[in-house]
């Protein structure tokens, strides 16, 4: 932008200089000169407006593309923040029998039952989460954090169900080898540890999707 400026001024100058020893007469040179640079003012501006205008409606054409990405992602959120909050409440379940078991407020037949109907539910949950699929209306990069989002939110929920499958199999009363309630309990405990799945951490798509997803002021 300053290159062709800054020809344009070296070219006007040197014409002056060549204008000044060539016309004699000094009102037809300012005249010349006022005409010039009158012009020059002109094509200035209408080159300035035209940029200006060109800028705006590219702005105007992000704004209302981000704001699209705006809805089709947050209506896909409010969904998946649904099943999110279904899966904790069924893992706070999933402890309170454990925790229920362990202080002897429940018999291990109440335990076992207990199990039995919280893996109905995550395995009614569990199906939802995996028909989940990121909009289609996503940039390719949104569309690829929201994708890492569910990977993750899927293997999570796999050990979920893995871990209440198993606890649940190990309180079977028919199968349990033991009458003493401290061995029973860690039996429970081996089942809930080994199948147990990693923290679910998502913070990194969530906080990148957040910065794609933000309009830019508009200076």
């Amino acid at each position: 932008m300053l290159l062709p400026i800054l020809i344009a001024v070296i070219v006007l100058a040197l014409m002056v200089l060549v204008l000044e020893k060539n016309i004699k007469s000094r009102m037809a040179f300012y005249a010349f000169c006022g005409s010039l640079l009158l012009a020059l003012s002109i094509a200035g501006y209408g080159y300035y407006t035209s940029t200006t205008n060109s800028y705006e409606e590219l702005d105007e054409s992000a704004i209302r593309h981000i704001t699209a990405q705006q809805l089709a992602f947050g209506e896909w959120y409010t969904n998946y923040k649904k099943k999110l909050d279904a899966i904790d409440y069924c893992w706070v379940s999933y402890h309170r029998i454990m925790k229920d078991f362990q202080n002897e407020d429940i018999s291990l037949r109440e335990a076992y039952n207990r199990l039995t109907q919280l893996e109905s539910n995550v395995v009614s949950l569990h199906n939802e989460i995996y028909q989940m699929t990121p909009p289609i209306s996503l940039d390719d990069a949104n569309y690829d954090l929201t994708s890492s989002i569910l990977k993750k939110t899927k293997a999570y929920s796999d050990g979920q169900l893995k871990t209440i499958r198993a606890t649940k199999m190990m309180a079977d009363p028919e199968k349990m080898p033991t009458e003493q309630h401290d061995v029973q309990m860690g039996y429970l405990k081996d089942a809930m540890l080994v199948n147990s799945p990693d923290m679910l951490f998502t913070a990194g798509e969530i906080n990148s999707l957040r910065k794609n997803l933000t309009i830019p002021e508009v200076n």
